[in-house]
């Protein structure tokens, strides 16, 4: 009885898991392309729920007024990528703050026009085409956060996102793990 009722609880944190993602990024001024020598620094997460992302960056020390930040997409970690999302009404002239958004990645106008267009074939891209382009770039590893000062027109900080893996996964595993262990030492009483 003891086993079903861990089974049951693994697939209900199975369920949850696979419908939600993290991404964490590390800023400084030494990720940026190219790098600069800014004492600024931040985190910040992006989590999927659907399609939907929840976005939230804490920044410090910026040595000048934040002017503009933005999601960029699609290159390796050391490059340089267009701008996939911007976010409005950010506390603009600030050197220390958060940035808290949610986005539903299917309204119209939260993707940058030409991040749309260029995810299809021959500039014919949808937002759906533009959502499923995100997903798997963010996936690769493929997508930063960048923070845009007046001293640093270009980005101050940026922070590549690396996947977290969620704490239902992790509680999978223990739970498997668990139920691993129960049916060895019932095997191992058994013989006994």
């Amino acid at each position: 009885m003891f086993t079903r009722i861990l089974l049951a609880g693994a697939m209900l944190l199975a369920s949850t898991a696979a419908n939600a993602v993290s991404y964490r990024a590390t800023f400084s001024g030494g990720a940026e392309n190219p790098s600069n020598q800014s004492d600024a620094t931040g985190t910040g997460t992006l989590r999927v729920i659907g399609d939907s992302i929840f976005v939230n960056i804490t920044y410090s020390g910026l040595g000048s007024g934040l002017a503009d930040g933005h999601i960029h997409c699609c290159t390796a970690p050391t490059g340089n990528a267009g701008v996939a999302i911007g976010f409005s009404g950010l506390p603009l002239g600030t050197t220390s703050g958060t940035i808290r958004r949610t986005l539903d990645l299917t309204q119209t106008g939260v993707f940058r026009s030409a991040f749309v267009t260029g995810s299809g074939p021959n500039g014919s891209g949808t937002i759906d085409l533009a959502r499923q382009r995100l997903f798997a770039e963010l996936d690769a590893g493929n997508v930063y956060f960048n923070l845009h000062t007046t001293n640093f027109p270009g980005g101050e900080i940026r922070g590549n996102l690396g996947v977290v893996p969620e704490p239902a996964t992790w509680a999978m595993l223990v739970v498997g793990f668990g139920l691993v262990g129960s049916a060895v030492r019932r095997r191992n009483t058994a013989f006994a």
